[in-house]
C-alpha cells in the first residue's frame, strides 16, 4: 500500500512556509485591489449631509490615502514576484505537482513550463498551487 502521508514530511516545511507566504501575499494584493477600486470610485456628487466626506475630498486627504494604497500594492506585486520565484527555485521538479502540508490536509504545489492541455512551452513558468 502507498504511504498517503509522505505531504508531512518536515523537509518540506521550508516549501510550505514559503508558500503560505506566497498564499497570504496574494490575498493582501485582493483585499487591497478592492479598497483601491473602492477609492477610485468616489465621486464628488455625495449627499450634502456627508459634510465630512466631502471635507475629506476637498482637502486632498482620500488622493493621499489613494496615493498610499497604490504605493503598497506595487510593493505588494513586488513581493509577490519575489515569493513566486523563490518558490520556483525551492521545487526540486519541473511539471510536476509536489503535495506539502498547508495546515488542513495535503496541499499541491508545481510549477509548469508546458501548458497542460496544448502540450505547447509556455513563455514563463506558471506557478500553481491546489489547496
Amino acid at each position: 500500500m502507498e504511504n498517503l502521508t509522505h505531504y508531512l514530511d518536515k523537509t518540506l516545511i521550508p516549501l510550505e512556509n514559503k508558500v503560505k507566504d506566497y498564499l497570504n501575499v496574494e490575498r493582501d494584493i485582493r483585499i487591497l485591489d478592492v479598497e483601491l477600486l473602492s477609492l477610485q470610485s468616489i465621486k464628488s456628487d455625495f449627499n450634502p449631509e456627508q459634510h465630512d466626506l466631502e471635507q475629506e475630498m476637498k482637502d486632498g486627504t482620500k488622493s493621499a490615502a489613494l496615493n498610499d494604497k497604490e504605493q503598497k500594492m506595487a510593493e505588494l506585486l513586488e513581493k509577490y514576484s519575489t515569493l513566486r520565484n523563490e518558490l520556483i527555485q525551492m521545487l526540486p521538479e519541473k511539471n510536476k505537482f509536489i503535495e506539502i502540508n498547508l495546515g488542513y490536509g495535503p496541499s499541491m504545489v508545481g510549477y509548469f513550463t508546458i501548458d497542460h492541455e496544448t502540450r505547447q512551452p509556455l513563455p514563463e513558468p506558471v506557478l500553481r498551487v491546489v489547496h
